[in-house]
């Protein structure tokens, strides 16, 4: 996780350093480039202002003689100095004093600006400042008046200096606030990603229960959440796992434990091993066998891995098939059977091997739980998409009714779990492993189907299976 840290930090502190420092950098350059451009404006303006009062000296007096007086006069700041020679080079007025009568190439200036009256130039003007050189003292530069870059005097460097100080310091304090902001929210997303480190830690120390406090209701706040559900289901599933290990060793103890005393008596002599005793045997021996593959079928089907022959099938002549072969078992508790088929039903793709587990599965529970003289209905219809029953697609709709003793509304959702039975009205006769209702559920659930009860304590129960009517099924 440190590593984490020192990534998001470093990457934050990168980006943030080249973004400011380039930033600052090209706002102070922009800022000197415009300053620079500022004043070259400025002394374009200040310079023509010169030209023309020279100008209208000359037109004034007929010549530049006495210039020098008016020339002091012309300078802006106590840094510039005006120079200016007439048409032979030779320097008729210095703001200065100190070049009048010598000749301008002795003084190595050059970019005069030119002064002409009536299409004649008779004289040349040149602007100049005094420019710092450190602490030795000072120098004197030629101002060019072209209107490009300009060099700058003392006064105007410091203060474009102390502008590009207030920019990157301006940058600066924009990189530590950023900075502590960074960290804030790279501390938002470092701690819950802690909290579900150490989740997943728990979970695997076997703390199934533990859970992880939501944040945010951002991405990682969703990612905590299904963390939550992650941990919620595998606790249900251990639970589940733990109550399935205890039901198949109390199921597998009786039929053992009976054919363990049988054989115990027959050892002892208590009992003759004769046709009878063995037929106990055996009968407990196949109610394990029932038990065991039962509990196979639904294994393959809970992990996907129950293989499924799809064919097309009739599904009338099954369930007539499947409700004919429960109506010996039926009559002889005295139960009357019907069929009911209340539209014309299609061909459809199923495992027809499976489905005739699920019908017999059903029958069977119902003939249990049907008193004699009851009735037992099964029916057949085609139902569309139906908000109620939450279908999403046109499916075939097969229940099973009864007239029995009906089931408790409390217990109604758990009556299709493993080894689930009501005690007071659901004994392990007959062969009982608990285990019908859920291989039910498996089965059809394993063709994308859907299975669910209604009862009426007191006056029977409906089973009803859904499944889907697949786009390529016949009519």
């Amino acid at each position: 996780m440190r590593s984490l840290i020192w990534k998001l930090g470093g990457a934050l502190i990168l980006v943030v350093a080249v973004s400011v420092g380039l930033t600052a950098f090209l706002v102070s350059q922009s800022t000197t480039s415009e300053f620079h451009q500022y004043l070259s404006r400025c002394d374009i303006t200040y310079i023509q202002t010169v030209q023309d009062n020279l100008t209208q000296f000359y037109k004034n007096n007929k010549s530049l003689t006495g210039i020098q007086e008016m020339l002091k006069g012309q300078i802006m700041t106590q840094n510039d100095r005006l120079v200016l020679a007439d048409n032979s080079g030779t320097i008729i007025g210095d703001t200065a004093e100190d070049w009048l009568g010598k000749n301008i190439k002795e003084m190595g200036l050059d970019t005069p600006l030119s002064i002409t009256v009536s299409g004649e130039v008779v004289g040349n003007l040149y602007l100049m400042y005094y420019g710092s050189i450190g602490d030795k003292g000072h120098m004197m530069m030629n101002r060019g008046c072209s209107g490009g870059a300009v060099a700058l005097n003392t006064a105007e460097e410091n203060f474009l200096n102390r502008v590009n100080n207030y920019l990157w310091l301006a940058g600066l304090i924009a990189a530590v606030v950023a900075l502590l902001i960074g960290l804030i929210l790279t501390r938002q997303i470092i701690l819950p990603i802690r909290a579900l480190t150490r989740g997943a830690q728990q979970i695997a120390r076997g703390k199934l229960n533990y859970r992880v406090n939501p944040s945010s209701k951002d991405e990682l706040g969703e990612l905590a959440q299904s963390f939550n559900s992650m941990a919620s289901s595998l606790d249900k599933i251990e639970q589940s796992r733990r109550r399935l290990t205890a039901d198949i060793a109390h199921e597998l103890r009786t039929p053992l434990t009976i054919i363990e005393g049988t054989v115990d008596a027959m050892i002892d002599g208590i009992f003759k091993p004769d046709k009878e005793q063995l037929v106990s045997i055996k009968e407990q021996t196949s109610q394990l066998t029932h038990l065991i593959n039962d509990l196979r079928e639904i294994s393959l089907a809970e992990s996907g891995q129950l293989k499924l022959d799809i064919t097309t099938t009739n599904m009338v002549n099954l369930v007539r098939r499947k409700l004919a072969q429960a109506e010996v078992k039926a009559l002889d508790k005295n139960i009357k059977t019907r069929l009911d088929i209340h539209d014309t039903i299609p061909e459809i793709k199923v495992d027809p091997v499976r489905i005739e587990q699920v019908i017999s599965n059903l029958l069977t529970n119902a003939i249990r739980h049907t008193p004699p003289g009851g009735e037992i209905t099964v029916s057949l219809e085609i139902i569309k998409e139906s908000n109620m029953l939450e279908l999403e697609k046109p499916s075939l709709l097969i229940s099973v009714a009864d007239t029995g003793e009906g089931i408790p509304p409390e217990h109604l959702p758990n009556i299709f779990d493993r080894f689930y039975r009501i005690e007071s009205s659901r004994s392990k006769n007959e062969g009982e492993t608990g285990l019908g209702l859920a291989i039910v559920k498996q089965m059809v659930e394993a063709h994308n189907g859907k299975v669910w009860a209604k009862s009426n304590p007191g006056k029977g129960s409906t089973f009803y299976v859904a499944i889907p009517l697949l786009e390529n099924n016949k009519a």
